[in-house]
């Protein structure tokens, strides 16, 4: 059964790599180059290791367990308003970068949660947001010349 699933993701990868590698070089960097090769490699690395039964340096059959096995069970109370703030930080997520754009909302996002949500220090909110503003401006707006539109109270 693993097999099928690793066939079906070679399927993906090579249909990836023949569709695009027509494509002119700038175009074809991200889904070629960075993801349909190593997809195809990785893909068959894990069909060589299903087919011949390798697991690696540890000779084991069985691996090892990863899952983190827990059976804590919490009340409905928690459950509700641990989800509907998953949801409340979504919603204002989404609404601020409607209202502000996506520049000043990203960060103020990640100030916000690392403070009250995090329970983290002052600085290292500051730290969290100034990394989220330079990933944001500096590397998209600045580097690659992506413009983020403006929100819709600076438009």
């Amino acid at each position: 059964m693993k097999a099928n699933l690793t066939l079906f993701f070679l399927l993906v990868f090579v249909v990836g790599a023949v569709i695009g590698w027509d494509w002119p070089n700038i175009a074809k960097i991200m889904p070629v180059y960075v993801a349909a090769i190593p997809g195809i490699i990785l893909v068959l690395v894990q069909l060589y290791r299903e087919v011949t039964g390798w697991q690696g340096r540890r000779g084991t059959a069985g691996g090892i367990d990863m899952d983190e096995v827990s059976d804590v069970q919490l009340d409905r109370q928690t459950e509700l308003r641990r989800t509907l703030g998953y949801f409340a930080w979504f919603i204002g997520g989404a609404l601020g970068i409607w209202l502000l754009g996506l520049v000043i909302a990203l960060p103020l996002l990640v100030f916000l949660y690392t403070l009250i949500e995090g329970k983290e220090k002052w600085y290292i909110a500051l730290i969290a947001t100034a990394c989220a503003y330079a990933l944001v401006w500096g590397l998209f707006e600045y580097m690659l010349e992506t413009r983020w539109p403006p929100g819709i109270l600076f438009a």
